[in-house]
């Protein structure tokens, strides 16, 4: 799915699933795509405060035909990759799941997975808006975070921004 650095070049950290691409490179190998992994961390939880500006933390070569089936999109421009952080997703998204977010989708059209800011804490949730125009953020994890969160858009809409919609993740399980 990712494109093989040479043995010499990999670290213990590195998998066939995912590998940083060498930043000597011009673009992607063909038949890749290259996104962009962001130093922004959703909280699968009760959010994390954003308090310094969004960087690249790396590149990741990625096979276009895995992104186009899997996540629905090769545009590098809209996908971006970010790290989940908590349990409240779980077990659908585990903690430090990577999930791939189209940071093009800055509405809430339909059900799903979303990466949201509601006033400066950055979230990870299940959302939908009702048609009394009430926002509710829940999470998978019921058994931990059994609380559902809502929001009157009317009232509270300038304290909340759609940031991306999830459209899939990678999770590593350990056996």
């Amino acid at each position: 799915m990712a494109r093989q650095l040479p043995p010499s070049a990999q670290t213990p950290a590195a998998s066939d699933a995912v590998v940083p691409a060498p930043i000597e490179l011009i673009g992607p190998p063909e038949g890749y795509i290259r996104l962009e992994h962001l130093s922004a961390q959703p909280s699968m939880g009760h959010g994390a405060v954003v308090d310094e500006l969004e960087q690249v933390v790396q590149h990741l070569d990625v096979l276009e035909r895995w992104v186009r089936e899997e996540v629905g999109s090769v545009d590098a421009q809209r996908i971006k990759v970010l790290t989940a952080k908590g349990r409240s997703m779980w077990p659908a998204i585990n903690h430090r799941d990577l999930v791939f977010v189209d940071v093009a989708q800055r509405a809430i059209d339909a059900p799903g997975i979303y990466v949201v800011d509601v006033a400066g804490r950055l979230l990870l949730k299940k959302a939908l808006i009702l048609a009394n125009g009430t926002l509710i953020l829940r999470s998978e994890n019921q058994v931990e975070f059994p609380d559902e969160e809502r929001y009157d858009l009317a009232k509270e809409g300038d304290t909340i921004t759609i940031c991306g919609k999830v459209l899939a993740w990678w999770s590593l399980r350990k056996g």
